[in-house]
């Protein structure tokens, strides 16, 4: 991505010079981001001398509960990438889900910081964790990325909702389109934010998380809390499942299973009459005509293009263009999941 000059027109397209327009809003939203995090270290620290013992069972019983006794001992096998996303994870749940015992007592520890005289926050500090803990966790795809600044994601879970754009220095520059991950989005400011933990799921694991939220929800009168604590454990729990088993790829030195490639131009109408095995043995173009064969082809081409952009973020370049196989199908990059667009 190119470095934006300060006498530069701001991308924003205000008409302005960027260091009259957007540099100073970027500097102000660094600085945001800074005091949450010093708000969050603050709470955490506190936290941990007032009740060391109950913060200590609240995770490995609650955030690690689910884990097989031989994941839980291979946590400090993990790699240092992927125990610092675990820490950082870890210490977000306990500021907005996680319960501890207080004089024999179940309690949230949010009502514990925000109740409590002897926990110093300033007013800033409380306003942070208060709009913390009132937005869920919810699984969300990667719809556009620009990268050092910002993504464009779409929450799966709520699919009639408008795409969010979020301000996001670190992760953009890992993601790319169609990546798909569990988050918390916060406004800060005028923008809206990651709020710092983020679980980063493969597709077929985010489409597990909404089909099962969605199945343990329907039919029952759950209120904000309880939908709140059903998104967040399923996320949790296909994330660390999904962490472990790339860990134990990793140790055996196991690949993906096989994978479908996709077709040249050339090959293309050849390709689009074959059977595959991800469409249920039908042809892209036989399956291009249901709703449900469109939901499934628009997902294999999505996978197509996540693979291929994952290559060009680490050997360089630019991703291939498959819109040749989409305009073929007749189908749209951009139809939600939910509807079918021929």
């Amino acid at each position: 991505m190119e470095k934006i000059g300060r006498n530069d027109a701001c991308p924003c397209g205000s008409g302005k010079k960027y260091k009259k327009c957007c540099l100073d809003k970027g500097r102000e939203s660094i600085q945001r981001m800074r005091d949450d995090s010093a708000v969050a270290k603050q709470a955490l620290e506190l936290l941990g001398e007032r009740y060391p013992e109950g913060v200590r069972e609240a995770v490995f019983g609650g955030f690690l509960g689910g884990l097989k006794k031989r994941e839980r001992e291979a946590v400090g096998s993990l790699s240092p990438d992927v125990q610092e996303l675990l820490n950082v994870n870890i210490g977000e749940w306990l500021l907005t889900d996680a319960k501890i015992a207080v004089q024999g007592e179940q309690k949230p520890v949010r009502e514990i910081l925000l109740s409590h005289d002897d926990f110093p926050l300033t007013t800033e500090g409380i306003r942070w964790l208060s709009n913390l803990g009132e937005r869920p966790l919810s699984v969300y795809e990667v719809r556009r990325v620009d990268p050092g600044e910002g993504m464009l994601l779409s929450d799966l879970l709520r699919p009639d909702e408008p795409d969010i754009q979020v301000r996001e220095r670190k992760a953009s520059k890992g993601l790319v389109r169609w990546d798909t991950l569990g988050a918390r989005i916060v406004k800060s400011g005028n923008e809206w934010v990651l709020s710092g933990a983020v679980y980063p799921l493969a597709r077929e694991g985010a489409h597990s998380c909404r089909s099962r939220i969605q199945r343990k929800g329907k039919g029952e009168d759950t209120g904000p809390d309880a939908f709140r604590e059903l998104c967040g454990s399923i996320i949790r729990e296909e994330w660390l499942r999904g962490v472990f088993a790339e860990s134990q790829r990793a140790d055996n030195g196991h690949n993906d299973a096989e994978k479908i490639e996709p077709p040249t131009a050339a090959d293309f109408e050849k390709w689009a009459e074959e059977p595959l095995p991800a469409l249920g043995d039908r042809s892209p173009r036989k399956a291009a005509k249901t709703p449900a064969g469109r939901r499934a082809v628009a997902e294999l081409l999505k996978t197509f293009e996540l693979r291929d952009a994952r290559r060009a973020l680490k050997e360089g370049g630019n991703p291939v263009d498959f819109g040749y196989i989409w305009e073929g199908l007749g189908l749209k990059r951009e139809m939600p999941d939910n509807i079918a667009v021929s």
